[in-house]
């Protein structure tokens, strides 16, 4: 096996790989000695059919099989050994690479095209960027106040449906024709009337009582697919194609009592801070309030950052072995044409892909095992798991162990760590940034803040 290396541009070169039989061989003897093992043909017992028809039959798929894997394995052993840094992905280079035969040939020779990481020089500062700080109105920190006040107030049964009130009923699909549809969904359920989102589907709810049937189209009461895919107790997959009218038989109604504005207040939802006046309560619910934009400012930030620093980087791109790349990896969903006309989005898109690796690699951006779990046991202490004021020790070390249970559980579930894992990166590269670049704060309502987005 023998790899070499030849420069053909600033940043292009081609990869060279001779593969000989003894590269393979053995790899595939082996093989063709399981396969007569296992062969089961007509006039041969089990084991015994020649190896002169086992050869016939599968030598060439298998041999090129071989082939074609340690070729691959020695181009990437010599990309990895070498630490060069490639861009894309290496492409066959099929006029180079000499028509195979593979009857009769033993000794092969492949090309392939790659491309390399440009060298740059990424500065953060003087870049003409703004992070909002979003301002809620008073109205706004009203409502918060009285949702704070529900969360801790009491549960009582009402006869009638109020716009707050928590409906407990059986719901069950209907067909095209407005009956009970035949294996549709029928399931126990509950739905906050607060959340319904089409006014006139929450008013054929006030007033209801307890045995009433409520008709309406779900998909159009509960836009959000985690709302509905939890009335109706199914996956988010089946949730989203769910589109039938249904019955909602009421079975009772709770409605919450507001607690009062006083230190029992205070203290539950603000729990160590001593708040003692509705003044200072109404400043913590305001900052509370706050933090909840902050995802969106931060995303807005990124949204500017990323912009400036793409287009004031100067980075030299192999510009025709990208459209190429672009081209293949697409397998045929994009042609010449739409790689061309669009090429400069697609450039733009990679460029943003090599600074951010250079960031990464610069400020020593990683994220553990560790913070991807405590992301795990911080959302379900929050969630499901607070804290009571009384709580006595036993019961706290108790409720520690189940969080680091489920935790333990959640981090097991690759497609769950992994979206934790690149919203928690995504948050390092967006506080690095707010660190380095430091922006221009502008204070704005979230009206204001609606009108710069919308642009």
């Amino acid at each position: 096996m023998n790899v070499t290396k030849e420069t053909t541009g600033d940043l292009t070169a081609v990869l060279k790989i001779d593969v000989v039989a003894a590269d393979y061989s053995e790899a595939v003897a082996k093989e063709l000695k399981d396969y007569r093992k296992k062969a089961n043909i007509p006039g041969f017992r089990p084991g015994q059919v020649p190896m002169g028809m086992i050869k016939k039959m599968y030598e060439k798929s298998v041999r090129a099989e071989h082939v074609q894997k340690v070729m691959s394995e020695a181009m990437y052993n010599f990309i990895d050994e070498n630490k060069l840094q490639i861009l894309g992905s290496p492409m066959a280079n099929n006029e180079k690479t000499p028509s195979i035969d593979w009857d009769n040939q033993t000794d092969f020779t492949f090309y392939f095209d790659i491309a390399m990481q440009p060298e740059f020089e990424l500065n953060l500062t003087d870049k003409n960027v703004t992070y909002y700080d979003i301002n809620p109105t008073d109205e706004m920190l009203d409502k918060f106040v009285e949702d704070i006040q529900r969360r801790f107030g009491k549960f009582e049964s009402s006869e009638t449906v109020g716009e707050n009130d928590l409906v407990y009923g059986e719901i069950e699909e209907l067909d095209e024709e407005g009956n009970v549809k035949e294996g549709g969904i029928k399931t126990p359920t509950s739905i906050s009337i607060d959340l319904i989102a089409m006014v006139s589907i929450k008013k054929k709810f006030i007033g209801a009582k307890k045995d009433d049937v409520v008709t309406f189209n779900l998909a159009k009461a509960f836009k959000n697919l985690t709302e509905l895919s939890a009335i109706l107790r199914i996956e988010k997959d089946k949730a989203r194609d769910f589109k039938s009218d249904v019955n909602f038989k009421i079975s009772s109604i709770s409605r919450v009592t507001k607690h009062e504005l006083n230190e029992e207040l205070f203290e539950m939802a603000y729990k160590g801070k001593d708040i003692k006046t509705e003044e200072d309560f109404r400043k913590a619910a305001k900052e509370d309030l706050c933090s909840s934009y902050v995802a969106q400012s931060d995303r807005q930030f990124m949204n500017e950052a990323s912009k400036a620093l793409v287009e004031n980087t100067e980075i030299a791109l192999p510009d025709e072995f990208l459209k190429r790349w672009l081209i293949e990896t697409n397998e045929g969903k994009l042609d010449e044409k739409e790689i061309s006309d669009n090429y400069n989005t697609y450039r733009d898109s990679i460029k943003w892909q090599l600074i951010e690796s250079k960031l990464i690699d610069t400020y020593k951006l990683e994220v553990s095992t560790e913070e991807v779990k405590n992301y795990f046991k911080d959302a379900l202490v929050r969630n499901y798991f607070p804290t009571p004021a009384d709580a006595t020790e036993d019961q706290i070390k108790e409720t520690e162990a189940a969080v680091e249970k489920i935790a333990n559980n959640m981090l097991e579930n690759k497609e769950q760590s992994r979206n934790v894992y690149e919203f928690l990166f995504e948050q390092k590269i967006t506080n690095t940034l707010k660190s380095e670049m430091k922006p221009k704060t502008q204070s704005v309502t979230t009206e204001e803040f609606a009108k710069i987005i919308s642009k």
